[in-house]
């Protein structure tokens, strides 16, 4: 078995950062994603690019201090999307 993970599980682990902190009502933030999905900076800005151009995911632009921030939400594809990685990988993976 391979030591790196697949595409799919890095994608459902970056929509369920998402998912799980807008839940609570908190914004999210790349530096939230980077940490929950364990990803370097590179590679995760090459995946929200990819969500974000296949209509996934949003940018917003705010304030946080002084500082202007981007935060992330999940479009109704990107939650529709989300539920799909949960299935398809828990049917590929089920035994690791």
């Amino acid at each position: 078995m391979s030591r790196y993970r697949s595409t799919n599980k890095i994608i459902q682990r970056i929509l369920e950062c998402i998912f799980k902190k807008s839940m609570s009502q908190s914004q999210v933030l790349k530096t939230h994603i980077i940490q929950y999905a364990n990803l370097k900076t590179p590679m995760a800005e090459r995946y929200l690019d990819m969500l974000k151009n296949a209509g996934y995911i949003t940018e917003h632009e705010g304030m946080w201090g002084d500082r202007k921030v981007i935060y992330y939400a999940l479009t109704d594809l990107g939650r529709t999307r989300y539920s799909w990685f949960q299935k398809i990988n828990a049917e590929l993976y089920e035994e690791e």
